[in-house]
């Protein structure tokens, strides 16, 4: 009896288990974006022969005549019928803030496997939030997205 307990126990946990785990290349595709894309010379690019379903190294340049400064957090958006489309998903981030002086370039290998998991074949689109010092000692944010296809 003991033996058919122990079995059938295990057999429960086993089927909990496999009944938790999600499949990370399904998305929950949310509302269209209402990110503007604004260069102002810093852009965010794709290093070449780096693209793969779970990451890319990023190139961050900065071709503007003054500092710039950005941070870890990043969005990826999907592109369906012809517009950009927020995946929803909970993302974690340390909040350290880079500075990019100008005319210097920041690589970094970058992966979203933990956040997106293996993205599908499709278009996509990585967006990061860059901060520019005012004169006042504000700060004013614009977005620059690299965009990339998955086959």
């Amino acid at each position: 009896m003991k033996k058919i307990l122990t079995i059938l126990i295990c057999g429960f946990m086993c089927l909990g288990l496999t009944g938790c785990v999600t499949n990370k290349n399904e998305f929950d595709i949310g509302k269209e974006s209402n990110i503007e894309i604004v260069e102002k010379g810093v852009t965010l690019s794709i290093k070449e022969n780096t693209l793969t379903n779970t990451g890319a190294t990023l190139v961050l340049k900065n071709d503007s005549e003054v500092d710039v400064q950005y941070g870890n957090p990043y969005e990826i958006e999907i592109k369906k019928d012809g517009e950009w489309h927020k995946i929803n998903v909970e993302l974690n981030f340390t909040l350290p803030a880079f500075i990019l002086k100008p005319n210097e370039t920041k690589e970094w290998e970058f992966s979203w496997e933990n956040g997106y998991g293996e993205l599908a074949s499709g278009n996509y689109r990585i967006i990061k939030s860059i901060d520019v010092e005012q004169e006042d000692g504000t700060y004013k944010s614009f977005y620059v997205s690299a965009e990339f296809t998955i086959e």
